[in-house]
């Protein structure tokens, strides 16, 4: 998007020539003769670049500095004198200007300020992006499945036309973010930020001024104008986590923005215009909220342009294995340990387990036994309970079956270790039946609080 700068000089002559050069280099520009004009403009029009005459013909351009600065804290501008004057132009730089510059200069000199600008901004973006969340690797997105063949083939497409909206499905665990972050990160993006936003995290009644910002005294609490998260984006991936928890009122808002890459801050009267890519994902069975009146089906369209899906790693066969080697030499490194691999039948409990929470399970499964685990190699018993015995109560490794009523115990069994397992694997149960209620799980489980809080310090 082109950046919108604001002349302010009571010249003609200044604010023609200026005017017409910048435009030729590839800017939008507006001007103004005086302090009353520019606040009307700033207001208006938002530029990002404000060059401003330090002496206008009716007041000091320090007065329409401070002035400009209080409309829009975050339009940078340069102070234009010609007078020599670095004691006021310090001034100026001390009241909120970025720089100044002195008359006579050239336009390849302009130019290279606003550059300057630009790359500033862009760094404190990015700066604020990675201060705001981690951003997370893309090194998990391994596979020879053809499913997941297919999901990294559509991320190469995609990461190459960059103005695409993309949905991408699959379970809780499956790596949506992932594969939203590998589409910007290989794409003409990534160089600018990309934004991550959960809707599901966010309060419905925070989340629009969220996205999309709020005009000072919009609303009580709104002391001053804040960007939303869809301005501060511009340039880059705005990524809608949990789409399908969007409240229904905000949804026309933002097919109106997919629609025209147009918004208004809450409050606001312009619209703001930003260059946007952006990623939805869900886990949730959109076509069903549509028929439950719970998702807007014009929205639906619009942001199913190109839909990803994400299988679930139980399909996924030999990549469980893949995945495991991969995160047992990432764990090997984090604990500096020597772990050479998985036997046999550790390999077959952990094709043989559903993996509800898909590829975010295993790979927190692998890094706890990594911790935990002192041998050469990871056996069956190193295994969670969980993994080792299927939800039907079946043994994979507990003990060995041959006819009815003729079990054995494996070697090296270990009752207490078992006790112990099943007793960890009911207590995260409760804990989680009961959203971290601790008198309510200490009833389910049949146990005082004082005895279930022993067990939270033996084992946690």
């Amino acid at each position: 998007m082109k950046k919108k700068i604001l002349i302010v000089d009571d010249e003609e002559f200044i604010r023609l020539s200026l005017g017409e050069g910048l435009k030729d280099l590839g800017y939008k520009v507006a001007t103004a003769s005086d302090g009353a004009e520019a606040e009307e403009k700033v207001k208006k029009i938002k530029p990002q670049i404000v060059f401003l005459d330090m002496r206008l013909s009716n007041e000091s351009g320090l007065d329409v500095l401070t002035k400009v600065k209080e409309i829009d804290s975050e339009a940078e501008v340069v102070i234009m004198t010609a007078y020599g004057d670095t004691q006021t132009a310090v001034k100026a730089i001390k009241l909120g200007a970025y720089d100044y510059i002195g008359k006579p200069f050239d336009l390849q000199e302009i130019d290279i300020i606003i550059k300057k600008i630009i790359k500033s901004n862009e760094l404190q973006k990015k700066l604020y992006i990675y201060e705001k969340e981690k951003r997370l690797s893309t090194e998990d997105l391994i596979g020879e499945h053809p499913l997941m063949k297919e999901v990294l083939k559509r991320i190469d497409v995609l990461a190459k036309n960059d103005e695409v909206t993309v949905l991408i499905r699959g379970e809780s665990g499956t790596g949506k973010d992932l594969v939203a972050s590998a589409i910007h990160d290989n794409s003409i993006r990534n160089n600018s930020a990309m934004i991550k936003i959960n809707c599901a995290s966010i309060p419905k009644q925070f989340l629009e001024s969220e996205l999309f910002g709020f005009e000072k005294n919009s609303f009580t609490g709104a002391n001053e104008r804040k960007k939303g998260l869809m301005e501060i984006a511009d340039g880059g991936t705005v990524f809608l986590d949990e789409i399908g928890e969007m409240p229904m009122e905000l949804q026309p808002k933002l097919l109106r923005f997919l629609e025209e890459r147009k918004f208004k801050r809450i409050g606001g009267l312009e619209d703001i215009e930003v260059d946007i890519r952006v990623i939805a994902a869900t886990n949730k069975n959109l076509e069903a909220a549509i028929s439950n009146k719970e998702f807007r089906e014009d929205l639906y369209y619009r942001l199913n342009v190109v839909p990803i899906f994400l299988p679930p790693l139980r399909e996924r066969g030999g990549d469980i294995q893949t995945l495991s080697n991969k995160f047992l030499r990432d764990y090997n490194h984090k604990f500096n340990k020597k772990i050479k691999g998985f036997t046999k039948n550790a390999e077959k409990a952990l094709l043989r387990y559903s993996w509800r929470g898909n590829v975010r399970e295993l790979k927190n499964v692998i890094e706890r036994i990594v911790l935990m685990t002192e041998e050469d190699y990871i056996d069956v018993e190193d295994l969670p309970f969980e993994i080792r015995n299927d939800k039907k109560g079946e043994a994979h490794g507990l003990y060995k079956k041959t006819e009815p009523g003729t079990e054995t115990l494996d070697p090296g069994f270990s009752l207490e270790r078992e006790v112990e397992q099943m007793e960890i694997h009911y207590i995260k149960l409760a804990l989680k039946i009961c959203n971290n209620n601790f008198s309510k799980a200490s009833e389910m489980l049949g146990l005082s609080r004082f005895a279930l809080k022993r067990r939270m310090e033996k084992y946690f």
